[in-house]
């Protein structure tokens, strides 16, 4: 088994995208962006980013089935593990072939703009903030609600850029006064960005 993976890992899977950092930047895409596109029915395409179709993982991410507290199992052969972490490792081994590497999408490298840290168990909250690093993520994530939400396609177009700038640009500054996801996500009271006005805190 252990000469198998050292086998497996010596054959030069060469994807440099951290997996779990995309998978950090699709949860918040789905809890803080996603309900809001919805509820304006509006349709990401597929230069844009964030979308489902630039996410290296995306495919194999949908076949992890999670049956129990410790029971997780490939939808592909159906093997079963005990940790996802296993399950991660054995996709990079044994199902490497699926990925779709040509696109060269990594959803991790905007991680920054969407605070990752936020929602993984990092030290670098705890780290002393980065003016220059905080600008940087500041311009990624204006491009980003540019190229997905561009403000001249219209008025759901233009209110989701002007969403995504509240919700995720706002808070790239070392002043520590703004805070990401100030509009809310799936599941909490502040959900429909029509009546975000209307919501006091």
């Amino acid at each position: 088994m252990f000469r198998t993976l050292k086998q497996e890992q010596g054959n030069a899977h060469e994807v440099h995208c951290s997996r779990e950092r995309s998978r950090a930047a699709w949860k918040i895409i789905e809890k803080y962006l996603m309900p809001f596109v919805e509820k304006e029915k509006y349709q990401i395409s597929i230069s844009c980013r964030l979308h489902p179709e630039n996410d290296l993982y995306r495919d194999q991410e949908q076949h992890k089935l999670h049956e129990d507290i410790n029971e997780w199992r490939c939808g592909y052969c159906k093997k079963t593990f005990y940790d996802e972490k296993y399950l991660d490792k054995h996709f990079d081994n044994r199902h490497y072939h699926l990925l779709n590497v040509s696109q060269g999408r990594c959803l991790a490298d905007v991680c920054g703009a969407l605070h990752c840290d936020q929602v993984m168990d990092s030290a670098t909250r705890k780290t002393k903030c980065n003016p220059a690093a905080a600008a940087k993520n500041k311009h990624l994530c204006e491009s980003l609600a540019q190229s997905c939400f561009p403000v001249n396609e219209g008025p759901s177009a233009h209110h989701l850029n002007e969403f995504f700038l509240r919700q995720f640009c706002d808070a790239h500054t070392c002043t520590g006064r703004q805070k990401p996801f100030s509009k809310g996500g799936k599941g909490n009271k502040k959900g429909h960005p029509r009546s975000e006005a209307h919501i006091k805190k």
